[in-house]
């Protein structure tokens, strides 16, 4: 199983806590599909549960309190670093907490062995297998790099050298010597159930979050592959962008820029020197004679 399959329990009896590892069905078996709580509560319980998924590491457990001595927090685990600091009790209020390896998932327990994990978050081992796999990367490409970040793809500038952006802070970078892998535990065997695929990269030039700040043209000079080949004659495609803000009278705003169209196409709009706002010079097809 993969590590973001697990459920991670803090049990809370009196102040005591225990924790376990479960799967979704043993942890829905045990917490919410019992007699004290309605369908719709446990409905709700559930979706608590799923919408840990997209919390930070430590952060964001969905809690449950069934009387005013027990209770309980469970989140989806977001990845390694978070099941070690689990096992390690990091989480946890009660520093003599116990881990009950009886109560756990028998699946959970047995990936932990895969992964080289022992029950107090101590590696056995390497705890991920690497196998470097061929890909396409194509703009518009969303991938993941397994230190849990998403990347948009904005720009190849060859094969293995990419414009990408951080989805989550908005910032871009270029990655060089972009390499496409399957991940899955040390001591297990790849399986649809275990592998991760993801992205890693030789070192990168980490940009601004601000278009306008980005020389767009100086990267692609220095990592696009094209611009390094070597001849007497290329062709170089010089591209303008014009640029004009038109007030137009419509009903709705899609009515207004299909006007805005035809005005443009029967030459009733026309953009002229004073509308230039930038340029750009791209090899079209670069060829030496």
């Amino acid at each position: 199983m993969k590590i973001q399959d697990m459920v991670l329990v803090i049990e809370n009896i009196k102040g005591k806590e225990t924790n376990m590892l479960m799967t979704v069905k043993e942890y829905k078996e045990a917490y919410l599909f019992v007699s004290s709580l309605s369908r719709e509560e446990s409905a709700q319980a559930l979706k608590e549960l799923f919408d840990t998924k997209f919390s930070e590491p430590g952060k964001g457990w969905a809690e449950r309190y069934i009387t005013a001595n027990k209770s309980y927090y469970a989140k989806f685990c977001s990845g390694s670093d978070e099941l070690q600091c689990f096992l390690h009790g990091s989480y946890n209020d009660d520093k003599e907490f116990r881990f009950d390896r009886e109560e756990s998932s028998p699946e959970c327990m047995w990936a932990l062995e895969e992964y080289n994990l022992d029950v107090n978050g101590g590696a056995k081992g390497n705890m991920f297998h690497y196998e470097q796999r061929e890909h396409d990367f194509k703009p518009g490409e969303v991938l993941h790099n397994f230190n849990g970040t998403d990347y948009k793809v904005m720009e190849c500038y060859s094969r293995n050298n990419l414009l990408m952006m951080n989805m989550a802070a908005g910032t871009f970078l270029v990655a060089v010597g972009v390499a496409y892998y399957d991940r899955y535990p040390h001591a297990g065997e790849y399986t649809k159930e275990n592998a991760e695929t993801g992205i890693e990269w030789g070192h990168g030039h980490y940009l601004s979050g601000k278009m306008s700040d980005i020389d767009f043209a100086a990267l692609r000079a220095e990592y696009c592959e094209p611009y390094k080949q070597k001849g007497n004659s290329f062709s170089v495609e010089i591209r303008e962008v014009l640029s004009r803000v038109e007030n137009i009278h419509a009903e709705t705003l899609g009515d207004a820029i299909d006007k805005a169209m035809e005005l443009y196409k029967h030459s009733e709009i026309v953009l002229d020197a004073g509308d230039f706002r930038d340029v750009s010079y791209l090899p079209a097809k670069a060829e030496g004679r």
